[in-house]
């Protein structure tokens, strides 16, 4: 007999590790047989084996034990008494089959079930599990008490029972449920119709101001072109990408898109209602989830006006999160717009220099170093006067390329400046 052969039931599992152990007592024994420390390692490993064989073949005795008291319960019709404990295990005649996360329950199936254990504990479950589910449900749709995660999936009670998949655009996302088959199918289609509800109402309540620049009822084609253009870019625009539909708008036309919630900064052109921390938060997880990378990327801190952030590549999630780039600094985009208020009103006609302000520090919540390095950026030239800062607004001039029209050798004038005529 083979004492590493692993097959067998418990008892015959049990005999060979009592024999494996009696080789180890006469292999530790000083001059009892040859190559003794080879033999103290081999009896060794083939203990340990056969002791994890034994380990699964009695778990399986178990599995096998209980399934056969449910099974044999079913064939009778029995009714079986089931208990929910506070930390949500389930027992059924005493028996322990699982745990119900959430919506799902979750069987206590060991290494070495075999099918028919499961389809036994299934079918208990059914009969048990199915009528406390389907309550959490109904608590769910009475409550509402669900949130939507970063994670991209929807939680009750610190469970998952929805996770959000791509739709035909970021803001209509689709989703499955995360719920246990024993729920009937009018249930499910009950929470499915909530959750859908749920999920478009919170977004057209954050983002109201973008739902309804998408859908805006307006002849005017710059007005059309303009809500179209912020739509497609969430909400926030680059002021020189669209100059030429600017330069279009008259000002109660502006008037029309500012009563829609858009702002016209110097920079931007951008939605301030999306700014505020929960519209940031959401308006970036579905972006996320629509394009389904750039997982990693999140929000800066809110409550952060100012970044010196060299690591930060993405410069357009950035700008999703209204902030605008200038090399390795963030300012957000209506802090910005405060800063060149503040800038106008210290200036004036007979005088273009602008002192620096604590006020503009404040604003922005950086240094003066970095105030003063922003500002470069920013095309201003900053300088010292008695012992106070000023700075003033310098653009860059554009040459404009004068191009030299080259003459070719075939040009009857060529010939023409190559002829000697004295």
């Amino acid at each position: 007999m083979k004492l590493d052969k692993l097959d067998g039931n418990v008892d015959s599992l049990s005999n060979r590790i009592a024999n494996v152990r009696t080789w180890s007592y006469v292999s530790n024994k000083n001059n009892w047989v040859e190559n003794q420390s080879y033999w103290i390692e081999k009896t060794k490993h083939l203990e340990d084996r056969l002791s994890d064989r034994l380990h699964e073949e009695l778990t399986k005795t178990f599995i096998d034990k209980r399934a056969s008291v449910l099974a044999r319960g079913l064939k009778q019709d029995m009714e079986f008494k089931t208990e929910i404990l506070q930390n949500n295990d389930v027992k059924i005649d005493d028996q322990f089959i699982g745990k119900i996360k959430g919506l799902k329950l979750e069987l206590d199936l060991k290494k070495g079930a075999l099918e028919t254990d499961i389809k036994s504990l299934k079918k208990a479950a059914r009969q048990t599990i199915g009528p406390e589910l389907e309550k959490r449900v109904q608590s769910i749709i009475d409550t509402g008490l669900i949130s939507l995660n970063e994670d991209f999936k929807i939680y009750w009670n610190d469970f998952p029972i929805a996770k959000l998949t791509t739709g035909n655009d970021y803001l209509n996302p689709n989703f499955d449920l995360i719920v246990d088959d024993v729920i009937e199918k009018n249930t499910k289609q009950k929470l499915n119709n909530y959750i859908n509800k749920w999920i478009h109402s919170k977004i057209n309540n954050i983002l109201k101001s973008l739902i309804d620049l998408k859908n805006i009822k307006e002849n005017n084609s710059s007005i059309k072109a303009l809500a179209y253009q912020l739509y497609e870019n969430n909400g926030v625009l680059k002021r020189d990408q669209v100059s030429e539909y600017l330069k279009n708008l008259e000002q109660n036309e502006r008037k029309i898109l500012r009563d829609l919630g858009v702002k016209f900064g110097r920079y931007h052109v951008f939605l301030y209602q999306l700014i505020k921390p929960e519209a940031v938060s959401l308006r970036t997880l579905l972006w996320k989830n629509f394009y389904q990378k750039f997982h990693n990327l999140k929000p800066p801190t809110f409550g952060l006006n100012f970044l010196d952030d060299k690591e930060i590549k993405n410069k357009n999630f950035m700008l999703l999160c209204g902030f605008e780039r200038f090399d390795n600094f963030f300012v957000r985009i209506d802090i910005l717009e405060r800063l060149f208020v503040l800038i106008i009103n210290s200036s004036s006609k007979e005088n273009s220099e602008i002192k620096l302000v604590p006020e503009m520090l404040n604003l922005l919540g950086c240094s003066k170093d970095n105030f003063k390095k922003l500002l470069q950026k920013m095309n201003y030239k900053v300088f010292e006067k008695e012992n106070e800062i000023f700075f003033k607004y310098s653009p860059t001039k554009k040459f404009k390329k004068i191009t030299t029209k080259k003459i070719s050798n075939e040009n009857p004038f060529k010939v023409l400046k190559n002829l000697n005529l004295s």
